[in-house]
Order: C-alpha cells, then structure tokens, then sequence
C-alpha cells in the first residue's frame, strides 16, 4: 500500500485588514520518511518557526500571521541534519494539500491561490534552473587550462547571458499572464533590485492591477528605479516627462534629418556607435520590433557616436547588422550635437519620444520596448 503525505491548511477568511490569520497544518507521513526514528517537522515563514514531533506519522501545527507568508516544511530526524527539505508554499486563506507517496521533497502542493500561481513560476523556472547548474557545474569540471583559456570563458558567459535572458522572458511573460497576484508584485521587485531590468520593470508596472499599482511595495520599486536609472550625478539629466531636445544631423549619404522630422508619430531615438558590442548585440532585438511596429506609427533614429576617421566602419555595420531605419551622426563622438543635449555618459542608450515630442521612457532593451510599444502603438 502507498504511503501518502497529506497536510491540511485551513485558513478562515480576513474579516478586516491586519487581522490575524489562524492557521492548521495537519499530516500524515509514511512509515518509510521516518523508518522508526523520532522525526520532527519544521514550519519556516519569516521570523515565525515552529515545530512538531511526527508521533505514529502524524503531526499537527497551530498558528497565525498577520499577512500572508511565504513558507516551507522540512524535515529532520533525530540527530541528524535537514534531510528532507523542503516543500515551498504560502500561508493564505484557504486550503493546502500537499501529497506525497514518500517525502516532502517529492510533495504535490496546491489548493491555494498564491501557492498554485507560485509553484507554477517554479516548475517553468525549472529549466532555466538547470540550464544554469549545467554551466557551473561545465566549469568545473573544466581542466585548469580550459578555465584560464579566455575563448571558453567567453563561450560559457555568453551561454549564461543567453539563459539568463530566457529567465527574463520567461519572468515577463508570467507578470503579464497574473496581472492580479501580488506574486507578480514580488517578481518585479526581485527584478527591480538589478538595474539593468530598470526599463523593463518600468514596462511592466503599468500591466499590474490597479491595487498593485498602487501597493507600498510598487511604489518603492518605482523609487528605487528611479535611483538606479541615473544614480548620483551633479549633472543635468533628461527625464520621463521632458520635451526632447531637437538636433539635425546627416545621414551617411549626406541627407539632413532632424527629430522634429518625426513628430506625430512615436520615436525610439537610439544612441549607439559600431565599436560598441552591446550595441551590435542589441541590434537584432531592436530590428525584430522595428518590423513589428513599422506600419503602426513607430520609427526609429539611430544616433551614432562614430567619429569621423571611424566613418566607414559606421556605415559598415549599419550594412552588417542589416538596419533599416535612418541612421544619422556627426561624426563627432561623444562630443556631438545630439550625445551633449541628451548627456550620453554610456551606450547602448535610448530614448521614447510621443507624437508631441514628449520622452515617455527611457533606456527600453529587451523585452522591454515591445511590452511598451504593446499598451501604446495600435
């Protein structure tokens, strides 16, 4: 006969804000998870801890939280260390069954909103997860010379980068899929704590429900992008919000264009220069949303920050990275027209301009420009 472990918690709907949540774990383990030893089982939320001696392979854990909490139960037989470890869930309103044939590591959970939506993230996380264990776990088993060797270095960061961007696909698709959990909350404030998802998170926010738009934790994710963006500078900055600053410059058959060119439509104005690799390599995502968006009121102006004796790799890579939007540069370098009104400091750098010549974002790779040129361009 299968053994099963099954836990029930039941937790009575809040009747008012910060009223206290009871909780009621309840289980029953298989006799083959404690094989005769006195095993305990650990509650972990936070600060709050508790514990229970399975007695005959059942166990019973009382409690409250002010708040739902994320949680995990592990296990630990006398003497010994954590060894079975850990089933992840919240503690929420509701029912929470978790079934397992054998141990918490192998346990189903489900039942409750928050921990359905969550253990759903997890098992697409999953494959991200191991892709990257695969690469550590590549390196070290690497001889020292592969190691020191800067081609395999540079084979497995960008492997690593390439994964990391499937993460953060993979994390923008599930917030704009759960746009009412607060679990989507919690993702763009883990994202929000690296600046370069600034933009994207600053993408994101908006596809939130109006109560998570206007949660505590969103509004110091907004204030901490709005810290990372710049960061510290005696320097005058441009801003969501601000006009942009007009310039002419050529293109390089000589035709003069200005931003104004484009008012009434919506303009990315893209600083980059042919030397810059994360420039090139943004190219292609930045191509893939031009073709999209061509037809429906969006350009593109690339601004090169090229000098003059650099004139034809400019033109070059322009050919090479197949650009099919005007590109323009005076060919002064960061002294230009265009890099001191905007005070370039750093490329790849861009700026959204609306149809009244508004900036309206800032900074958009990735995955962010077409989460923004979604909710704008029709």
């Amino acid at each position: 006969m299968k053994n099963y472990l099954i836990f029930l918690l039941l937790v009575p709907g809040l009747a008012v804000a910060q009223t206290p949540i009871p909780y009621f774990l309840a289980g029953k383990l298989g006799s083959d998870t404690y094989r005769g030893k006195p095993t305990y089982v650990y509650l972990r939320s936070g600060s709050l801890l508790d514990s229970a001696l399975v007695k005959k392979g059942r166990f019973q854990l009382k409690g409250t939280v002010d708040e739902p909490h994320k949680a995990f139960l592990s296990m630990k037989r006398q003497s010994e260390d954590m060894s079975d470890y850990k089933a992840i869930f919240y503690l929420e309103a509701g029912t929470l069954v978790f079934t397992s044939p054998d141990s918490l590591k192998n346990a189903r959970v489900g039942g409750t909103p928050l921990t359905d939506v969550w253990r759903a993230l997890l098992a697409a996380q999953e494959p991200i997860t191991q892709q990257l264990d695969a690469l550590y776990n590549e390196f070290e088993a690497a001889t020292p010379a592969q190691q020191q060797s800067l081609a395999f270095q540079q084979r497995l960061r960008e492997r690593r980068a390439a994964t990391l961007r499937a993460g953060t696909r993979l994390d923008s698709a599930f917030v704009r899929a759960h746009p009412t959990s607060i679990i989507s909350l919690y993702q763009l404030n883990r994202m929000s704590k690296d600046s370069t998802h600034a933009a994207l998170v600053t993408a994101l926010l908006p596809t939130l429900s109006p109560p998570l738009r206007n949660d505590a934790l969103a509004e110091q994710i907004r204030t901490r992008i709005g810290q990372a963006a710049w960061g510290p500078t005696a320097e005058p900055v441009l801003k969501v919000g601000m006009m942009a600053p007009n310039f002419t410059q050529s293109t390089p058959d000589g035709q003069q264009v200005s931003l104004t060119d484009y008012r009434g439509k919506y303009v990315l104005v893209d600083f980059w220069a042919s030397w810059c690799r994360p420039c090139r390599e943004e190219n292609p995502n930045l191509t893939k949303v031009y073709n999209q968006y061509k037809d429906k009121n969006f350009d593109v102006l690339g601004v090169s920050l090229d000098e003059a004796r650099d004139r034809a790799k400019w033109v070059k890579a322009i050919q090479n990275d197949q650009l099919p939007w005007t590109q323009v540069a005076d060919l002064k370098g960061w002294g230009g027209q265009a890099a001191a009104s905007y005070f370039i400091k750093f490329i790849p750098q861009n700026f959204l301009v609306d149809p009244t010549g508004k900036i309206i974002a800032v900074n958009l790779r990735g995955d962010a420009l077409p989460e923004v040129l979604a909710r704008l361009v029709k």
